[in-house]
């Protein structure tokens, strides 16, 4: 049905809406059933960078452009049908920061299927903002919560490991004390049992009578096998404490270098004594050592070079230093078989003995504690062929160092 042409309002409705749409600081458009931009209000056409004139009468896609139109097209297709709808839009200004908006699109269909489109646009950019530090702010929250939550946790396995360190510390300390305790209750009776069979000796000795050869024999065989007691029992005790204490541990002191020397010689038995040959080219007198642990060295090293050498071969210790850099070295040499290829790769292991020391008592500690305490020392023991034959075992023990 046609307007009354008497009628001035009817006439006039569409452009006073149109300057209503204009002048609303909302954001609506109409669109018709082409979807072709009707009216528009100034906020709606500025949302996509046009101005309300410019809008109307351009096609709603290609305002949006692509790739938003095909999206756009399937909420508006549903409104053209008869279905109110909506959906989030987002747009980027100059400068690439986003704004949204919420787009609400409601029909406007007559009985027939006619009519258009009404778009209303709402800007929700500091709601998103928002929700966006919310969401953030939760994160951190559970971030941290999480955090707490390991914090706990590694603070409970840090009293788990104190704990175990303390018990570890606990039995290391008995340990040690039964180790002392080991050393002064057998070793002390093995050597003053040593001692009397010495001064034994020598009585039978200035005695002078040939009946007691004989005897003789015997108690300088008894010392031997009770000098490998006491040197199993130290080696024993000395590995232990390593293995206790860590070989980490430094308590070195100035040391008496010819002290040293004289009292690894005692431990020695006295019938292999005289094929032992000291060379000390240095006239270095104090050195910075731990006594009790190289003077177990050194009698393990002399012990070796005697026992895997002709019953008549000479055995050399000797010193020497170097300058750069500052150490002492000590080497003890042999003139034996040499050391057995298949035990050169695990020579300084615990437990390893080579083919020819079958026949031989032991535990396999011996190189295995000089190594040991050499490490201590922040030293290295290097075992090398002796021209034309034999073993020498040379010690490097650096000097001048801090504890």
């Amino acid at each position: 049905m046609s307007p009354d042409p008497s009628d001035a309002t009817a006439w006039h409705a569409p452009a006073r809406l149109s300057r209503l749409l204009s002048a609303t600081p909302l954001m609506l458009a109409y669109l018709d059933d082409d979807l072709v931009v009707r009216m528009a209000s100034r906020a709606w056409a500025e949302w996509f960078g046009v101005e309300a004139d410019a809008a109307v009468g351009t096609p709603y896609l290609e305002l949006v452009g692509e790739p938003a139109a095909t999206r756009h097209r399937a909420y508006l297709d549903l409104a053209r049908r008869g279905t109110e709808t909506g959906f989030d839009d987002e747009r980027r200004n100059a400068l690439g920061a986003s704004r949204w908006c919420r787009v609400h699109v409601a029909p406007d269909v007559d009985a027939q299927g006619h009519g258009g489109v009404l778009v209303a646009m709402l800007e929700t950019t500091a709601e998103r903002s928002r929700d966006e530090v919310i969401v953030r702010q939760r994160e951190q929250l559970f971030t941290r919560f999480r955090d707490q939550q390991r914090n706990e946790q590694v603070h409970a396995e840090l009293e788990k490991t104190r704990t175990l360190l303390d018990w570890r510390t606990s039995m290391l300390t008995e340990r040690n004390e039964m180790l002392h305790l080991l050393s002064h209750e057998i070793r002390q009776p093995l050597n003053n049992a040593s001692a009397a069979m010495q001064a034994t000796m020598t009585a039978i000795e200035d005695l002078h009578l040939p009946t007691t050869t004989a005897a003789s024999t015997a108690l300088a065989r008894a010392e031997g096998v009770l000098n490998q007691v006491i040197g199993t029992l130290d080696n024993t005790l000395a590995a232990g404490t390593i293995l206790a204490i860590g070989e980490g541990t430094r308590e070195l002191s100035d040391t008496d270098l010819p002290t040293l020397v004289s009292l690894v010689l005692a431990d020695i038995a006295a019938d292999l004594r005289p094929r032992i040959t000291v060379e000390r080219v240095t006239g270095t007198r104090t050195v910075h050592l731990h006594p009790t642990l190289m003077r177990l060295v050194l009698r393990n090293l002399l012990n070796n070079a005697l026992a895997y050498s002709p019953v008549d071969a000479p055995v050399v210790l000797r010193i020497t230093e170097s300058e750069e850099p500052l150490a002492l070295i000590i080497e003890v040499r042999d003139e034996g078989s040499g050391i057995p290829d298949e035990l050169r790769p695990r020579l300084f292991e615990k437990g390893a003995r080579g083919s020819n020391s079958r026949m031989r008592q032991g535990a396999g500690l011996g190189l295995f504690i000089v190594r040991a305490v050499t490490r201590i020392h922040r030293g290295d023991v290097e075992a090398l062929p002796n021209t034309p034959s034999g073993t020498i075992m040379r010690l490097t023990l650096p000097q001048g160092l801090a504890d």
